[in-house]
């Protein structure tokens, strides 16, 4: 099964929810791919990969950052935020994320350029069969680490030069990178992207459509918000059998208690 689950990432880090939702989802994601690959019968056999697009919460967002808490605030009122930090760090631990609230926010256009590059790397080695590491997701998981555990600023350039680099292991080349967001190209692409995904009937994140591909015959699985373990995985299994997702619910149960 070539079949990426494709998911729309934000590019916001709203009130606590878009950016931080979007990062358990991709874990809880990746949990059940495993666990897919590790139980069901043929899954270790088929190659699942994850394709990054972008998505606007608010496009308008100040480029120049701002205070993460000064954000929440103004979006919940002061009396609300302790609740929510604290609902979002169980969360978060759960999945192996360390939430930290002392960063900055502003617009992740930037960010969505870098993964907008990174996707497209990583098909080019794909294409010159340099190996199937997925360089895209390395990058999304390194900008999710450092903007929202790290505390790193990722609407600023030499951010994210430095964590392309890093986490693609030199597939991004620090010059190419740099070159890339100063000069703003892919903007128009990460814009059209966003605008498409409205089109197809998305309104918020995270937001995950499982296929074939964007050239495969057929209807694809779509799941909205950071769905549990176990749901990803009935997904996956119902799109590998032709199933409805009501019908993989018990081939599922079998997955995740023989764990």
């Amino acid at each position: 099964m070539d079949s990426p689950p494709e998911q729309v990432i934000p590019a916001e880090s709203e009130e606590g929810q878009g950016g931080r939702s979007c990062y358990i989802g991709y874990r809880r994601l990746t949990k059940a791919i495993r666990l897919y690959q590790k139980t069901y019968p043929g899954g270790s056999q088929d190659r699942i990969r994850i394709s990054w697009k972008p998505y606007f919460l608010d496009r308008d967002a100040p480029m120049e950052s701002v205070p993460y808490i000064e954000r929440m605030t103004q979006r919940l009122g002061a009396d609300k935020v302790p609740a929510a930090k604290a609902r979002l760090e169980r969360l978060g631990v759960q999945e192996g994320i360390h939430f930290k609230f002392e960063g900055r926010f502003g617009n992740s256009l930037r960010a969505h350029q870098v993964m907008l590059l990174s996707e497209l790397v990583s098909r080019e080695e794909e294409n010159y069969g340099r190996g199937d590491r997925d360089i895209a997701t390395a990058v999304a998981e390194g900008i999710f680490r450092a903007h929202f555990e790290d505390e790193l600023d990722i609407t600023d350039i030499e951010t994210l030069v430095r964590i392309a680099v890093y986490t693609s292991e030199g597939y991004l080349e620090e010059a190419k990178v740099r070159t890339w967001l100063e000069q703003g190209q892919g903007m128009e692409e990460v814009d059209d992207m966003a605008a498409r995904a409205r089109r197809e009937g998305v309104h918020g994140v995270p937001y995950f459509r499982i296929s074939g591909g964007e050239d495969a015959e057929g209807g694809a699985l779509t799941l909205s918000g950071a769905q549990d373990v176990d749901e990803f995985l009935k997904a996956l299994i119902a799109h590998k059998t032709g199933k409805e997702l009501e019908s993989a619910d018990q081939e599922a149960g079998q997955a995740m208690t023989s764990c």
